[in-house]
């Protein structure tokens, strides 16, 4: 029996992170409370276990929530971009950290407005920022995303010094309270930040954690995708396909094994 073709895009992203313009499915009422929590309390700390989608979620819902209601979102920041290896030579003695940050939010501008490297690595964050706020029409809130936080303990060990400097600026640029910030990261890595709280505003207190995808989620994440192509996933499927995905292998005491429904 021939089997039936289906044309078209794949409406599944696969093993990667939603970019923005993508729709993000299973996360409604997610977003909303993080939407909802960022606007009221202007710094949040978003966090997860690992692979729970905390990227995704900023770069495909939060985002352009927040762009709905107003807000201008810069482009999300990393702390291990490097400098390219043909760079001036002051980037080498500027902090890693806070040039990563900067490279991150030039990336978004075409090539003839990106500010030259030089320049670029004597500047703080709030330079960069203050300058960016003048060269705008009109003053506007303004949310920067910093994504991938942990890089702050993981990419360097050892420079607990950089990493001082780094979190000293990001407090100072936010003290403008025409700024709001979403610091993402995982969760296993949140302590490690405990000894530089007090360099931020709130140091942080507003915290929103983002769990692995529940089972009415995940049923969502599979059949909306498909209709939105034409394509009907059976409800008993795809709640089987989800029950499959959460089930969880447990070693008895004589050596078996067992599975279990999980909750993710």
């Amino acid at each position: 029996m021939s089997q039936p073709t289906l044309r078209g895009r794949n409406p599944y992203v696969g093993p990667r992170a939603f970019q923005p313009g993508e729709r993000l499915y299973g996360r409604d009422r997610e977003v909303l409370e993080l939407v909802d929590l960022l606007i009221a309390e202007r710094i949040v700390l978003l966090y997860s276990p690992s692979g729970a989608g905390k990227t995704s979620l900023l770069q495909a819902a939060l985002l352009p929530k927040m762009e709905e209601e107003n807000f201008v979102v810069l482009p999300s920041m990393r702390l291990s971009m490097a400098p390219p290896a043909s760079g001036a030579p002051e980037a080498s003695a500027h902090n890693p950290y806070v040039l990563s940050l900067l490279l991150s939010l030039e990336e978004a501008l075409r090539p003839e407005e990106q500010t030259p490297l030089s320049e670029l690595a004597g500047m703080t964050l709030a330079e960069y920022l203050d300058r960016w706020d003048g060269s705008q029409p009109e003053r506007e809130d303004v949310v920067l995303v910093f994504d991938q936080f942990e890089e702050i303990l993981t990419v360097d060990p050892g420079s607990r010094a950089a990493r001082e400097e780094l979190l000293a600026q990001v407090g100072i640029a936010l003290r403008d309270r025409r700024r709001w910030a979403v610091v993402a990261m995982r969760e296993e890595f949140v302590a490690g930040l405990d000894p530089y709280l007090p360099l931020l505003p709130t140091r942080l207190a507003t915290r929103y954690r983002l769990e692995l995808l529940r089972l009415d989620g995940a049923q969502d994440a599979i059949q909306r995708p498909a209709a939105n192509s034409g394509v009907r996933f059976e409800p008993e499927a795809a709640r089987t396909l989800a029950l499959n995905l959460a089930a969880v292998r447990m070693q008895q005491a004589d050596g078996t094994v067992t599975i279990v429904p999980g909750d993710h």
